[in-house]
This record gives C-alpha cells, structure tokens and sequence, in this order.
C-alpha cells in the first residue's frame, strides 16, 4: 500500500496570488497545538466555491457587495498530524479544503483533530458544500446552495434552490428562495418561509413545514410530521408518528 505523504497545504498557498496566512502558537488542554490561519481569495470572476471539509464547525456568510472570499481557521491538533487548508481559484470557481489528511491514521487518547471554519464570500456566490462532521451554519446568501453532509447540526437562513444530502442531526432552513430537495437521514427538520416547491425523503426524527408557497411533498420512515399553510401536500409515506396539516390551499394526497 502507497501512503500519500502529509502536506500542510496551507503552507503553500504563501506563493498563491491573493492568500495571506497567519500561524500562531496557543496551547489547549487536550492537543499539542492551536494553530490559526486567514485566506483570502479575490472573488472576481468567480461564480461559486467549492468546499470540502472536514470535521469543525464551518461558518458561511454572505455578503453584497464583497468582492473577495475570506477565511479564518481555528485548527486543533497533535504533532505530527497535520492540516490540508487550501484556497485556489479553478476556472470560474474557487476550492477550498479544510481537512485533516484522510490517509492519516492514528490511535487518538482525547479528541479528534479538527478545524473550526469561518468563511465570508459574496452573497451571489453559489455554494457547493462536502462536509464531514461538525456544525454548519450558512446565511446571507443568494444563490443556489448543495450541501452534502455527514453529521452535525445544519442551519440555513437563505439561499434559492437548495439540494441536501444529510446524515445525520438537526436541520433548520429557513426564508429559501426557490425549491427545496432533501434528503435526511435521522434528525429533526424544521422549514419555513419558503418561495418554491419543498421535497423531502426522511428516514427518523420529527418535521415542521410551515409557509411554503409552493407544493411540499414528504416520503417519511418514522416521526411526527407537521405542516402548515402550503399550495398543495403529497405524503407518499407517513411511516409512524403522529400527522397533522392546516391550511393546505391545493390538493392533498396520501399512499
């Protein structure tokens, strides 16, 4: 078996034409270090941003009117394990990793390493997301939003059609300006204030679907289901939990 050498990839971005890092040393109980670094990216030209990430928090905001793409890490790690924190323009899109090297492996006596990411990017920027673990926040953007995650809590206040691929945790969007495809696997979901149509294919864990102004259609394993003030309801399977709909000015249909 080949291993691929470990590389802290945000080292070389310093010869990467608009990314400025900064290291520095703090100490945490249970790692050896507590880096954090800054990227930058000029955003023109570019229409979206590609991330994978690891596991961490990841933080998104939008904003009208930037014209770059700006980072802050908080990386939390053990000698001789180290980061790959990337951010390159590709055509008409940036990249970005945020990940502890995968074909790393290590027998770790307190945590895990991670990375706490915080990014702002223009608001019109679409975002394709690949995260692994951790907590994901994204608001203020105006654009079509994916989102593959792995587990974690996932809250989104915006964004046009969006189309989410979700293992496992808590799921709240709210005040989308398009369409909404989901597809969950355990977790509570709440929705509200949508301007399209809403799909959702849900394995366990209870959901709220109020003010959507499109058609909402549900295929459920087991949990409650509540949904409120909608054009139109399918329910291809309630699965178990308790079913309650108001104000449903379309038709409804249930399997």
């Amino acid at each position: 078996m080949v291993l691929r050498p470990l590389v802290l990839s945000a080292a070389l971005s310093f010869c990467l034409s608009g990314c400025i890092i900064n290291v520095n040393g703090a100490g945490k109980t249970s790692f050896d270090y507590h880096r954090t670094s800054e990227l930058s990216l000029d955003a023109n030209g570019l229409d979206g941003l590609a991330a994978e990430t690891g596991a961490g928090a990841l933080t998104i905001e939008g904003i009208e009117g930037l014209n770059e793409i700006t980072l802050e890490a908080d990386i939390y790690g053990y000698d001789g394990v180290e980061p790959e924190l990337t951010l390159v323009r590709d055509g008409d899109q940036a990249k970005l990793v945020a990940n502890f090297d995968s074909f790393y492996r290590v027998s770790f006596n307190g945590s895990s390493p991670y990375m706490d990411v915080t990014i702002k990017v223009p608001a019109s920027m679409l975002l394709d997301i690949d995260d692994g673990s951790g907590s994901i926040d994204i608001k203020g953007v105006n654009a079509d939003i994916r989102v593959k995650d792995g587990s974690g809590s996932l809250n989104l206040d915006g964004g046009k059609n969006l189309v989410i691929d979700d293992g496992s945790g808590s799921i709240v969007l709210t005040n989308v300006d398009g369409n909404i495809d989901l597809d969950d696997g355990s977790g509570s979901i709440e929705v509200t204030n949508v301007k399209g149509d809403v799909v959702i294919n849900d394995g366990s864990g209870g959901m709220s679907i109020v003010d959507v102004a499109g058609k909402v259609t549900i295929d459920d394993g087991s949990g409650s289901i509540e949904v409120n003030n909608t054009q139109g309801l399918t329910i291809i399977e309630a699965g178990s939990g308790d079913l309650s709909f108001n104000n449903i000015n379309g038709p409804v249909s249930m399997n």
